[in-house]
């Protein structure tokens, strides 16, 4: 067998285009508010939604994934997708834009947890890692795009005309899933597990929780910082809102220099725990510069981009020990949604604590906050290299008997 590259590119731009779909509301938020009567609180839970419900539901839809195939249940996650976006374009209230995300929230956690099991099944272990590391992006690349293409979009076509956008450009990566030659099954494991088993024995991993808890750690300090860092730049340098939202947009993108970075490492032989470790340091180093206020703005956005890349490192190392930590080949995408809960926890809670936080001791008590949580992003990072230690020791020793 030799890795299919065209399904990992299908599996990625499926990611990019469902990232889409959560880029798409935070700068159409003020036309959203006014169309709709939107109150901030009501347009924060609508922001909020899709981590939300990824951080109640991702172990059960990642469970139901399981039973369908990676390449069914990517076509099912897409088209749900395009369906809700254009739903939420046609809708006239707030309740049934609310409708439609939910609708977009199960495609977009579908999306997620699917793609692992696609590439999964695509590549051969050699490729796996660079594959993963290209699938790490998903995010940033769907959401940077979109705050990108977002200013001239909702200037020429208002806040339906960018749903309708994002809902076209999901088309793309259906059509070409449906029209590739499906990639080979995964490995056949004996008896089918219920969903609850599968889920159970999910959860009964520690080394699940490790995962999970080192993401949730790291997106509850990405996103906390790029979430804020539009509102910090146009506080402390007086930057207009359309400049201070560009700049994060690419500062975001950045990450995914770093995903194929840390890729690369994997596939030279770097050990998973060292790059966690060093993302969370490099995370916290470039913290205290980007929020620095006597610093000028230049340093200030370099160490934003510094923060990005070093982070993108992280995506990267735990996305690809997906399928090697899954309790059998047949859970991937049950691992996958275990570890999304963590994801989505994150980015729902960070925001919020950072907040709290900076109202209280100002931008300077951020970088705190980001090192509070590399301190034990680091400590689980420790923890994890005794698993890999484990599960190397089995692969070394079938290696020593062939030889």
């Amino acid at each position: 067998m030799t890795t299919r590259w065209d399904h990992v590119f299908i599996a990625v731009l499926g990611g990019v285009a469902a990232a889409l779909h959560v880029g798409k509301v935070p700068p159409a938020l003020p036309l959203l508010r006014e169309e709709l009567l939107l109150d901030l609180i009501v347009a924060g839970w609508l922001m909020g939604q899709v981590s939300l419900m990824g951080g109640l539901l991702g172990l059960v839809v990642g469970r139901g994934a399981d039973y369908l195939t990676p390449r069914s249940s990517m076509a099912l996650s897409l088209s749900l997708l395009i369906f809700g976006s254009t739903a939420g374009a046609l809708s006239s209230s707030a309740m049934g834009l609310f409708a439609s995300r939910v609708m977009e929230s199960f495609g977009l956690i579908l999306a997620v947890v699917s793609a692992p099991a696609l590439i999964t099944t695509a590549t051969v272990s050699k490729d796996r890692g660079l594959a993963f590391a290209a699938w790490a992006g998903w995010l940033p690349m769907g959401v940077g795009a979109m705050m990108l293409a977002s200013p001239p979009l909702l200037t020429a076509f208002g806040w339906r005309g960018a749903w309708l956008a994002a809902a076209a450009a999901t088309v793309v990566p259906l059509a070409a899933l449906l029209l590739s030659r499906p990639a080979v099954s995964l490995s056949k494991t004996g008896t089918k597990l219920s969903l609850l088993e599968g889920a159970k024995l999910t959860a009964s991993l520690p080394t699940s929780w490790l995962l999970a808890g080192m993401f949730l750690l790291y997106s509850a300090s990405f996103m906390s910082v790029f979430g804020f860092l539009p509102t910090m730049l146009i506080e402390e340098t007086n930057l207009t809102l359309t400049t201070a939202s560009l700049l994060t947009a690419v500062a975001v993108m950045s990450n995914v220099p770093g995903n194929f970075a840390g890729g690369i490492l994997l596939r030279r032989g770097a050990p998973r725990w060292a790059l966690v470790a060093a993302a969370f340091s490099l995370l916290s180093l470039s913290a205290f510069a980007v929020f620095a206020s006597g610093l000028p703005l230049l340093v200030r956005y370099l160490a934003a981009l510094i923060y990005a890349a070093a982070g993108g490192l992280l995506p990267a190392a735990i996305m690809s020990a997906l399928p090697g930590y899954a309790a059998r080949p047949d859970l991937v995408s049950t691992i996958s949604g275990f570890v999304m809960q963590g994801t989505n926890l994150g980015q729902f809670l960070g925001p919020l604590l950072l907040a709290s936080i900076v109202s209280r001791g100002g931008w300077t008590a951020a970088p705190y906050y980001v090192t509070a949580t590399a301190m034990v992003g680091v400590s689980l990072a420790l923890i994890f290299r005794h698993s890999e230690m484990r599960q190397s020791a089995p692969n070394e020793e079938e290696n020593e008997g062939v030889a």
